[in-house]
């Protein structure tokens, strides 16, 4: 039997219309998304408000603002802000206390690394910078992402991890626009090398934080969790034998390292530059014709570099670990890391960029003219101001967390587990410490979490040192949020990253790293450190250890 034409149209307009529907359907959740997200979440975490104590009330205010971060319900500053609301309400933190935490030092060396960075970007100096490295490391995008990764984790070894991702981002950035634009340019690399671009350029600046993470666990010096767990060893065990100080931190910590960025290396490459444009020795040769046609270093360019070793040196040799520092003839915290970033900002905002000329400064006119490396409109034009509040919100949230005893709660949990084989113990507390680092700020995780889980070692009949220096080294792999850490925050206010993006590629990036130190834990550390006897200096009859 033939099918009428009308009965034909009848159909289709029926399967058209079903499919119109269920499209309107889905468009429909799509723009509800963001309204459920943020009424339904409230409600479901509402029940913690009535159990009592308020580690679970500031337990209701984390699930909150971590849910809100992880779907971008709203612009990721705006959602660092809820703690002045929530904490307040809820009776975690009272509001001034709550504010106080948005500003501190870490913010200010923030700030002062990445006026110098502008300055940088400003004079053109990126742009020479980009071109050498070009030429150094080849067109080969795996290649050149090795390369960053290298230097800046040699860098974050030994200075800010924040200061280290704030001078390399906009270098990195200047690479990504070089390399977009030499392989879209290029008529051999064809549609699969445009495709690529996109990915290529988030791995290339993903690397840059990822690697920064990871070497401050290098020194004892590289990132503050290091020496919070130093300074708390002394402290729980007054007695101990110097075995762990800079130098065998190196030996046992450097080694480490170098495998976790070689493992996130791989990563990065097999989930971002699987599809990036070949080598080109074309684009090699163009790169190179370019650094040779570049000027002449202009005055500005020298100006800002000398103001950047000046300032690289001052972070060096402030507290270098192996021998004394300038930092000992100040007051205990009166000179940090962000004293030395905000004295080389106003030296920027005060150098001219041009070379003085005493007959020009005759008229007012002139002098007017004469411009400093560094400007209040530059700054506004260019400076991340939302990142600010971004990581103001972790202080904030880790303040809390700190406060309301709900690190207390989460120790307590720990101890029924004492009994479980080292290196179980081992996977346990650095995924508790992973999960938290990326909540709260490394500092503080390691501050929270060091205490209790040298407990947890006496009491199973461990060396201190076997959890926690895992632990310590766990609060620096924060990977997946960009409140997580400054690192993570300054390359998400590059605008070239998404939270999926990083959360996906960083989860998988934490799993591996806790499996290898694991693994490096329970063979190549016994090497450098005495981890198999219990030391004398941490018997249980030790008072300043006891629960």
């Amino acid at each position: 039997m033939l099918e009428s034409s009308s009965s034909t149209n009848f159909v289709q307009h029926f399967v058209s219309r079903e499919v119109s529907n269920k499209e309107r359907l889905l468009c429909l959740l799509r723009r509800m998304k963001n309204g459920l997200v943020l009424v339904l979440t409230p409600l479901l975490f509402g029940q913690m408000l009535w159990w009592e104590g308020p580690e679970w009330r500031c337990a209701y205010c984390v699930c909150i603002i971590a849910i809100y971060w992880m779907s971008e319900v709203m612009p990721l500053a705006v959602t660092a802000m809820l703690p002045v609301v929530l904490f307040p309400l809820v009776g975690v933190l009272d509001a001034n206390t709550t504010a106080k935490e948005y500003m501190n030092d870490t913010n200010f060396l923030f700030i002062g690394g990445l006026t110098m960075a502008a300055a940088v970007e400003k004079c053109d100096l990126h742009e020479r910078v980009a071109l050498s490295v070009l030429r150094l490391v080849g067109s080969e995008p795996k290649w050149i992402m090795l390369g960053f990764m290298t230097v800046t984790a040699l860098l974050s070894s030994f200075i800010s991890n924040t200061a280290t991702t704030a001078m390399m981002v906009p270098i990195g950035q200047s690479v990504v626009q070089q390399l977009i634009s030499s392989f879209q340019h290029h008529p051999t690399n064809g549609e699969r090398g445009r495709q690529g671009c996109k990915k290529m350029a988030t791995g290339l600046v993903l690397s840059i934080c990822f690697a920064a993470n990871i070497g401050g666990t290098g020194t004892a010096t590289g990132t503050p969790s290091n020496l919070v767990m130093l300074g708390q060893l002394n402290a729980l065990f007054p007695k101990v034998d110097g075995s762990l100080n800079y130098v065998t931190w190196i030996f046992f910590a450097y080694p480490l390292m170098l495998l976790c960025l070689g493992v996130a290396w791989a990563t990065l490459v097999w989930f971002f530059l699987r599809d990036a444009p070949e080598k080109d020795e074309a684009v090699t040769e163009m790169l190179n014709t370019r650094y040779r046609e570049l000027p002449r270093m202009t005055y500005a360019e020298k100006s800002v570099f000398v103001c950047f070793c000046i300032l690289l040196s001052l972070w060096i040799f402030r507290n270098p670990g192996i021998v004394p520092g300038f930092s000992v003839f100040f007051k205990k915290g009166a000179y940090t890391d962000a004293t030395s970033a905000m004295i080389v900002s106003f030296l920027l905002f005060v150098l001219p960029s041009e070379k003085p000329d005493i007959a020009s400064y005759i008229k007012k006119e002139d002098l007017k003219k004469r411009g400093c490396l560094m400007d209040w409109k530059t700054m506004q034009e260019t400076f991340p101001w939302s990142v600010v509040l971004l990581l103001g919100g972790g202080f904030a949230l880790a303040a809390g967390v700190k406060e309301s005893g709900l690190s207390l709660l989460i120790g307590t949990s720990l101890s029924s587990i004492e009994h479980l084989p080292l290196w179980i113990l081992q996977l346990l507390t650095m995924l508790i410490a992973m999960v938290i680092t990326n909540i709260c700020s490394n500092t503080v995780t390691a501050s929270i979490f060091v205490p209790i889980v040298a407990t947890l070692a006496q009491r199973a009949g461990h060396h201190p040192f076997t959890l926690m220096l895992p632990t310590t080294l766990a609060s620096s792999f924060a990977f997946i949020f960009p409140v997580g850490t400054p690192p993570n925050a300054i390359v998400f206010g590059s605008g070239m990253v998404k939270v999926s993006d990083m959360a996906f590629v960083g989860g998988i990036i934490s799993i591996e790293l806790l499996i290898l130190t694991v693994m490096y834990m329970n063979s190549i550390a016994y090497l450098t450190l005495p981890l198999l006897e219990f030391p004398t200096w941490a018997v249980i009859t030790n008072s300043t250890v006891t629960p």
